[in-house]
């Protein structure tokens, strides 16, 4: 349920700062190509080390776990990383820290990579580039993600 929520709020914010103009854009330069050398878009099928979790009812949205991924993310301690395709294209990457000081940790980590926030919202955080988004959210049971999601359709 909290994932469903996460990607919900996370689109709302993004198309909401899409409509808002470049000025709510952060830094381009910061903006993520790749998580640990995947590009965004990549097919499925090229990437031999992931082990599918599970998918959605019509197979149109598979998230997978890659094997012996490292669950660090500088100074944080993960308790997975999960990778989502959608239509056989990595579209969203989900990192998740339990314990305050891992998402203390992964918070400040995502901030020292990607800037100021364009939006934050209470324990929300956003950074929106011109294709992707990664939002930060600390969830009430003690744990907190670090979403990112390809958003790059939106400008086509």
């Amino acid at each position: 349920m909290g994932k469903i929520f996460i990607a919900l709020l996370c689109v709302a914010l993004a198309a909401s700062c899409a409509r808002a103009g470049e000025e709510f854009l952060a830094d381009p330069a910061m903006e993520p190509s790749k998580f640990r050398g995947l590009e965004w878009r990549r097919s499925l099928s090229s990437v031999p080390d992931m082990v599918e979790l599970y998918r959605d009812d019509d197979g149109r949205s598979i998230t997978c776990s890659r094997k012996n991924d490292d669950l660090s993310f500088g100074d944080a301690a993960l308790s997975s990383i999960e990778y989502i395709f959608i239509d056989g294209k990595l579209s969203r990457i989900s990192l998740v820290a339990k314990g305050k000081k891992n998402e203390d940790a992964l918070l400040g980590e995502a901030a020292a990579m990607f800037g100021r926030a364009t939006v934050q919202s209470g324990e929300d955080y956003l950074w929106r580039f011109t294709n992707v988004s990664v939002m930060f959210s600390r969830e009430p049971n003690e744990q907190s993600v670090l979403f990112y999601k390809y958003i790059g359709f939106l400008n086509k």
